[in-house]
């Protein structure tokens, strides 16, 4: 069962609707102490399949909308013109000055035993040079002249970890491409509240990737953590509103692009209705340029700290490290598991080190 709230019952009965499909049975009603309505609705026991997702690829953009306009496929979830045109002059600009290239590279003196050594271990992750350099500058200040410490020192000297808080007044909004793990480590981020004693308060508007709903009342329902689904946000203010959370509020969003003014747009007014710190969310292997690209990009949009996820789906996990370190991000947590139980774990050196030596791209045996 899903809850959906609205000014009114029947506005409250159509988002029901919009998620679940036309077999939404509705099986509560409930005013709010605010003025607002509360629905809880349920669908058939067997769904069928997902609907296709909308044209705009972001909850809400044109719900109401007749002519497509501005929001045909590809052209990103844009909000309203007026919104549009406040953000895209600014956000784009800047992006454009900072993206990768230009960086000066450090030649390496591989004539050095522990520059060898560590440059073994450290290259074949696709970690870039400059954060190779990095690493291996700050390997020099280990006291342990071994390997495995060699590497915790030079992370510890090349990142900043910084484990979220989960708590009400700390809102968390997962932000980043479609794919790499948003609604999961949402949930794994419930859990991990939950496994402090806290309850977990749940809110998604990633609801027009085709079984986005399915997925998060899955999750919701086997954590017992309340969830809800927001469709602009309006939505997200009058969920908070309404509900005034005691326990870690997660805020998923949809797969975007900073690229697109639209999408700028809209996750700025979802940060500033949720009153959120938006947090980016990246596999750990992939195309590593790409990915630096992306974290510049969301870094404009007010993003400090990333989670990555997916280390238990590959050996190579360098392209995340190197997005990270080159926008400038703090590590929050890590992901090597696909069960939501056992959540994330707090980004620590320790665990890169042991997780890079234990991988050893390259090494057959």
């Amino acid at each position: 069962m899903m809850k959906f709230i609205a000014s009114d019952l029947d506005a409250a009965k159509n988002k029901a609707r919009r998620a679940l499909g036309e077999q939404a049975t509705i099986v509560s009603v409930r005013e709010l102490p605010s003025g607002d309505v509360e629905v809880t609705a349920s669908d058939k026991a067997a769904p069928a399949a997902p609907q296709p997702a909308p044209k705009a690829s972001f909850a809400g953009a044109a719900r109401d909308a007749v002519d497509e306009g501005p929001f045909k496929m590809g052209a990103g979830a844009r909000l309203n013109e007026t919104i549009e045109t406040k953000f895209s002059a600014d956000a784009l600009s800047k992006l454009s000055s900072s993206l990768t290239g230009g960086k000066s590279r450090k030649s390496l003196d591989m004539s050095n035993a522990t520059v060898r050594a560590m440059a073994e271990i450290l290259a074949p992750h696709g970690v870039g040079e400059a954060l190779l350099a990095a690493l291996i500058e700050g390997a020099r200040h280990s006291d342990i002249d071994e390997d495995l410490y060699r590497l915790e020192t030079a992370f510890s000297k090349a990142f900043t970890f910084a484990p979220l808080s989960l708590a009400p007044s700390n809102p968390v909004m997962l932000v980043g491409p479609t794919g790499a793990g948003k609604t999961s480590s949402g949930a794994k981020l419930a859990a991990l509240a939950q496994g402090q004693g806290a309850k977990a308060f749940m809110i998604t508007a990633d609801v027009g990737r085709a079984g986005a709903v399915d997925q998060i009342r899955a999750y919701g329902d086997a954590l017992g953590a309340e969830y809800f689904i927001a469709e602009s946000p309006l939505d997200v203010a009058q969920i908070l509103r309404s509900h005034r959370p005691t326990g870690a509020v997660i805020f998923d969003t949809p797969g975007v692009s900073p690229y697109d003014s639209g999408d700028v747009a809209a996750l700025r007014s979802y940060r500033e209705a949720a009153d959120a710190e938006p947090v980016l969310v990246l596999p750990a292997s992939g195309d590593a340029d790409e990915y630096v690209d992306w974290a510049l990009a969301f870094k404009e949009i007010g993003v400090k700290r990333c989670i990555l996820t997916k280390f238990d789906a590959t050996k190579r996990v360098g392209a995340g490290l190197r997005a990270a370190f080159e926008a400038g991000l703090a590590l929050a947590h890590f992901s090597e598991t696909a069960f939501i139980s056992e959540g994330v774990l707090d980004a620590t050196p320790e665990f890169l080190a042991r997780r890079l030596i234990a991988s050893r791209p390259g090494k057959i045996g």
